[in-house]
């Protein structure tokens, strides 16, 4: 297949695991054979050459450069001028590729007319859909009203599941139809674009995989105690960004210290802090509830480290408030290290609970400490968790997963859908 692969941003310009996963399954289509052509932004100002890859880094991003989380403060003229050349841009580049298929990831930070634009070439058009990107360009209200009343709790549990009964009732009867294929991350996300009113020619679930690191050669840590002694190592990894939830982390450090007097308690984030007015946030509830020595910021890691880093500790929180499908939940599963995940989004897809980890409801610190008090008194269970975790993150392969995209782009091509 000849394929163009459209994404908002490509390594080595990254903000978090999609554009990397983007880079991987490009490379491993390209490994199969098929050419290759990726057109992106140019936001991040980096540049690389790929083998068997054409990338051509042409658009230009809606965001402010340095720091993607800012609001975007240019006058309306300026935002036309930038959309019309991205208009531009793409005619050129399907004009010179005239691609078989066109495989689009995620494109926030463009103006939706360039899905538009796309939305009427006359080509096979394959979605990879792992957030709500799409529904926020073309049902913001849905997107708004899920995250306020659903994933923030701005209402009460009741008006959330009334809320959620509703949606189901009434969106069903406005349907967006797209004209593609889709590939979700999860049941989670499948589920959440049928209830935003979206139709696709076709669909499947492919779920994330992962490729074993040259660190998993190192010894696994044994969970039937605890890696110091007198001591319990509470870990976060990920984005430090408000939807990852690690506020609630750290609102739950009371409640463990004073459940678990015996222990020193500690809490290490580790991942990246642009996000620098939630960091400010989160260092200053560490001191309203005075833990300031027992919580500590670390730098992120290289993906290639997550399985000695999570060897180094013994819990891992996942606190989401939203979250489609996790490659860093598959890296702490892989990795053995008992786990204990928010119960929303794609989370329970891959953690069982009392098998492959502990569920908590989201936002409820109380319930977190609950989970992490759990797992210190049953060394059991720590260590059942442990090693069925291991063997079911094991069938989450990057092998696996680009064979199934593979797959299924093959399909849509030859499909007369």
């Amino acid at each position: 297949m000849k394929i163009l692969t459209i994404s908002n941003l490509y390594p080595p310009n990254i903000v978090g695991g999609y554009e990397v996963l983007c880079f991987e399954v490009m490379r491993g289509l390209a490994e199969k054979g098929h050419e290759i052509n990726v057109l992106t932004s140019d936001y991040g100002g980096k540049q690389a050459i790929y083998p068997n890859q054409q990338v051509q880094r042409l658009l230009t991003l809606l965001a402010t450069e340095g720091n993607i989380y800012k609001p975007l403060n240019i006058s309306a003229i300026e935002r036309n001028n930038i959309n019309q050349k991205n208009l531009q841009i793409l005619s050129r580049t399907l004009d010179e590729i005239n691609p078989d298929l066109i495989f689009i990831w995620n494109l926030h930070f463009f103006d939706v007319s360039l899905l538009d634009a796309l939305s009427l070439v006359k080509k096979k058009q394959v979605y990879l859909l792992s957030d709500n990107w799409l529904i926020n360009f073309y049902n913001s209200d849905f997107v708004a009203n899920y995250f306020s009343r659903e994933v923030y709790l701005k209402r009460d549990r009741w008006h959330a599941c009334w809320h959620r009964f509703k949606s189901r009732l009434f969106n069903g009867q406005k349907k967006r139809s797209m004209l593609g294929y889709a590939i979700f991350a999860s049941r989670f996300m499948q589920n959440l674009y049928s209830r935003a009113g979206f139709e696709f020619a076709n669909s499947k679930i492919i779920y994330h995989g992962i490729s074993s690191g040259v660190e998993e050669s190192l010894p696994f840590a044994k969970r039937e105690t605890f890696i110091a002694n007198d001591e319990l190592r509470l870990l976060f990894a990920g984005r430090v960004v408000d939807i990852k939830g690690v506020h609630t982390a750290i609102e739950a450090m009371p409640h463990i210290i004073n459940a678990l007097p015996n222990l020193k308690i500690s809490l290490s984030i580790v991942g990246d802090m642009r996000d620098q007015q939630y960091v400010a946030n989160l260092k200053k509830i560490i001191a309203e509830l005075g833990v300031e020595e027992r919580v500590c910021f670390i730098a992120p890691v290289e993906e290639s480290k997550l399985f000695g880093l999570f060897q180094d500790y013994d819990i891992y929180l996942f606190p989401s408030l939203y979250e489609p499908f996790s490659l860093t939940l598959i890296h702490a599963l892989r990795a053995g290290i008992p786990t204990i995940a928010s119960d929303v989004g794609g989370n329970p897809e891959i953690v069982f609970h009392e098998q492959t980890g502990l569920l908590f409801r989201p936002a409820d610190a109380r319930h977190l400490a609950a989970q992490v008090v759990k797992f210190v008194h049953n060394k059991d269970l720590r260590v059942t968790v442990s090693s069925r975790a291991r063997d079911h993150a094991n069938q989450f392969t990057f092998n696996r997963m680009i064979n199934q995209i593979e797959d299924y782009l093959l399909y849509s091509l030859e499909s007369n859908q």
